[in-house]
């Protein structure tokens, strides 16, 4: 049940028990466990009760539980097109986008990936300062690889990861789906990863090409 609300989505109690395979009451009475945990939050619409992730942090952990392989949890990622394109984990970037971005950044030599250690190189700096996507970026601005969980491959987390993910917003490249963490690619954003050879709605072993083509 937690794994079906990862996309940020409020559901009632009678989908949840659809998705785990419960009975209704089953399904009430783990909810109400995990909302005395603080993993879920409720809130009524009329009649209906809806239930909701409590905040990002148990987002980002049942994502680390998916990015681990564990069958269960795996197996119960939900099947969400515009969550595997794009989101927010935490405050970064990630889903196939992120994926396709920094796999460029890695063959283009924008930035230096050493095992967790990812830091942006001048040329990097130079690029994403002349999009505005990042404003004097300072030269010792640096990350860590996080695994996505869609895509199976890393992508960028840390005050590297989450600067990139503000200066897509702050540019309109990207832009929240309402309240959820899921973020749709505008129409700039295509034309500004396509000139930076990044194609966005393509997987991640075929999003990077070459800048000129």
């Amino acid at each position: 049940m937690l794994v079906a609300l990862l996309g940020g989505v409020a559901l009632p109690a009678s989908e949840l028990a659809r998705v785990a395979g419960v009975s209704a009451s089953t399904a009430t009475s783990h909810l109400r466990h995990l909302r005395d945990a603080g993993l879920v939050t409720v809130r009524a619409q009329g009649r209906h009760r809806y239930f909701a992730l409590c905040d990002p942090h148990v987002a980002e952990a049942l994502e680390r539980l998916a990015a681990l392989g564990l069958s269960e949890v795996s197996r119960r990622v939900p099947s969400n097109e515009a969550l595997a394109i794009a989101r927010t984990c935490f405050s970064h970037l990630a889903g196939r986008v992120a994926v396709a971005f920094w796999a460029r950044a890695r063959q283009a030599e924008w930035v230096s990936w050493a095992d967790s250690t990812v830091r942006l190189l001048p040329e990097g700096a130079a690029v994403l300062g002349r999009c505005g996507l990042l404003v004097d970026p300072p030269q010792a601005l640096a990350g860590t690889s996080c695994l996505d969980w869609s895509e199976r491959v890393p992508h960028v987390a840390g005050r590297l990861g989450v600067a990139l993910c503000d200066g897509l917003l702050a540019h309109g490249w990207v832009k929240r789906v309402g309240e959820r963490r899921t973020l749709r690619v505008t129409a700039r954003g295509r034309d500004g990863f396509d000139s930076l050879g990044v194609r966005c709605e393509s997987g991640a072993n075929s999003s990077v090409r070459d800048s000129n083509g």
